[in-house]
């Protein structure tokens, strides 16, 4: 029985049928770098990055041998206790590295949906509060609390009564927040600096600013969902960072890119009045957790992210060169207005804004065609999303812009 058919069986035949427009569905037996390499011999390109975990590419040397070092020290994976040196030294450095300065504590959880759940839960008992404030369009998770901050409904097809529909307020001009939150009523406002599955929408700086002065006026926590962002993927430890903000949040959430796909990870940095007025009630000091939270392996490798991170941020023209791809991207758009009508970028994120979810769709065919791996926003289907790596080749950017130029040239109106 070959692998498809085998998956087919006994894992998930729908899948399989979803994907059956797309032609042959390879199956991945190799990663390195930025490639993949299927069970037929083929190479394929890859600017998903498992969905931007592979900040470094597949198998970072770094970080395998992080990881077979922790191996070989036969740590404990899990501390009975729950204290582990290497996770107080993660969360000074990522105090440090994101510049919070001091009175903030990081937990060490394990997804992503974790972290955000953590947070709600901070919120609404440091406020007494029950109501949240979050854009629409936004992606948080797909665990029953984090999914109530999803306005999408596809979602929760079948399973609506698991998700609250009055606990949460959605916005989509952040312009509307300050006046929103004048009622007194939300405990948290949860925001991405950049939607990434929504096409790349901002939050400025300046819009940054009105929604910490409107929670400190109103008591209510800002929490930045950094989960995508943050750790590289936008240039900088911080999508924050990367579009210049000036104010700090009270809740920061990361994960993805810390372990560089190697290992579950998630972090909830907590001002700690905040932290303390949760973990400080009687038998409440490890409520947030689950079995697999805090664990030694992930620390290790996550301490070797963040200095292979560092290292990689201070290599000289490394970020120019996505820039450089993003404004040889920008030539097409202005060339084939008709087709692709923008694109835009911050560190190693890219977003192509075709003017339909057609144009999209066909060059998301073209390119698996083509053995390049790439993704459509879902909540933006005119947008294809490009996550590479930050040391992608010039090979794979090459094949990438050759494969829209060509998609353009045959499908788009071309502009002299």
């Amino acid at each position: 029985m070959g692998a498809l058919e085998a998956y087919s069986r006994y894992v998930n035949d729908d899948w399989l049928q979803t994907l059956a427009p797309l032609g042959d569905v390879p199956v991945f037996i190799r990663a390195a770098g930025d490639r993949l390499h299927d069970s037929q011999g083929d190479e394929w390109f890859d600017f998903i990055g498992h969905y931007g975990a592979m900040l470094f590419g597949h198998h970072h040397p770094v970080l395998q041998q992080a990881l077979i070092a922790a191996l070989a020290d036969d740590l404990p994976i899990g501390a009975p206790m729950g204290i582990t040196a290497h996770g107080a030294a993660l969360a000074q450095q990522l105090i440090e590295k994101l510049a919070l300065g001091d009175g903030w504590n990081n937990w060490t959880l394990t997804t992503g949906a974790e972290a955000v759940e953590g947070a709600l839960k901070i919120a609404m008992t440091v406020t007494g509060r029950q109501k949240i404030l979050a854009r629409a369009g936004a992606f948080h998770g797909l665990s029953s609390l984090t999914l109530a901050l999803n306005n999408m409904p596809f979602w929760r097809q079948g399973y609506e009564a698991l998700v609250p529909d009055d606990g949460v307020t959605f916005f989509d001009d952040p312009q509307d927040v300050p006046a929103l939150l004048a009622s007194g009523e939300y405990a948290a406002v949860i925001i991405e600096p950049l939607q990434a599955i929504a096409g790349g929408r901002r939050l400025d700086a300046a819009q940054a600013e009105a929604f910490r002065m409107a929670c400190t006026r109103t008591g209510t926590l800002f929490i930045v969902d950094e989960i995508f962002t943050g750790l590289g993927r936008c240039g900088d430890y911080s999508a924050m960072q990367a579009l210049g903000w000036a104010i700090r949040p009270d809740i920061i959430l990361l994960a993805k890119t810390l372990t560089g796909g190697l290992m579950p990870s998630a972090q909830l940095l907590v001002k700690q009045p905040f932290f303390h007025a949760f973990t400080g009630r009687p038998g409440c000091a490890k409520l947030i957790a689950s079995t697999f939270s805090g664990n030694n392996l992930g620390h290790r490798v996550a301490l070797a992210a963040l200095q292979l991170l560092t290292d990689t941020l201070e290599t000289p023209g490394l970020m120019a060169r996505h820039g450089h791809f993003s404004d040889r991207l920008k030539t097409l758009a202005a060339r084939y207005p008709r087709l692709l009508q923008g694109v835009s970028s911050l560190g190693a994120l890219h977003f192509l804004h075709f003017t339909t979810p057609e144009a999209a769709q066909l060059s998301w065919h073209y390119l698996h065609a083509n053995k390049i791996l790439t993704t459509l926003c879902a909540h933006q289907p005119a947008t294809l999303k490009l996550i590479p790596s930050l040391c992608q080749s010039d090979e794979a950017n090459e094949a990438l812009y050759n494969v829209i130029e060509y998609v353009c040239e045959e499908e788009g109106e071309h502009v002299r």
